[in-house]
């Protein structure tokens, strides 16, 4: 929270008031991602129960999930790192969104398969409540089973990388 976007701060390895392996990285307003279980594909998501979401324990069709991310822009009013969010709960500056991919099975030589995309609904987004600023919670209705093959966040500049929620029937 405290580094300015647009700069390009060093971060580096200090061990007994050395520094060491020091590189220059730029800072970004936002770099969304999902936190994801150890297979790095399927998010760290509860289901509507607060269960967690697994191939043993998947969503059902049309309920709401919540996914963990981080990257999403700043809060409203800002928040000193390390901050643990509680109530009233501070806001996203930039709107969220999620993107479900939809595959058609539509492969043709040359051309690929076609692949769609779906807004869907977004029923809350924004910090995790008691949790460190930063982490933000996103909860959304999976759609129908039938097609959808993973989802991102989008924000009004950019998206995540993909990622995979378990649901029921897939």
């Amino acid at each position: 929270w405290s580094l300015t976007p647009g700069t390009n701060p060093q971060i580096c390895f200090s061990s007994g008031g050395t520094r060491a392996n020091c590189l220059t990285w730029p800072v970004a307003q936002t770099a969304p991602a999902v936190y994801t279980a150890a297979d790095g594909v399927h998010a760290a998501a509860l289901n509507r129960d607060e269960s967690v979401n697994s191939a043993t324990n998947p969503a059902a069709p049309g309920s709401i999930v919540s996914v963990f991310a981080t990257g999403l822009g700043p809060i409203s009013p800002a928040q000193a790192d390390g901050t643990l969010v509680g109530f009233p709960l501070p806001s996203n500056v930039l709107p969220v969104g999620v993107e479900a991919y939809l595959g058609l099975g539509v492969c043709l030589p040359f051309i690929g398969c076609s692949i769609q995309s779906q807004s869907l609904t977004v029923t809350y987004a924004g910090p995790a409540p008691y949790l460190v600023a930063g982490v933000t919670q996103v909860n959304f209705q999976i759609p129908s089973p039938d097609m959808a093959l993973s989802f991102s966040l989008s924000l009004p500049s950019n998206s995540s990388q993909s990622f995979q929620i378990y649901v029921a029937g897939q």
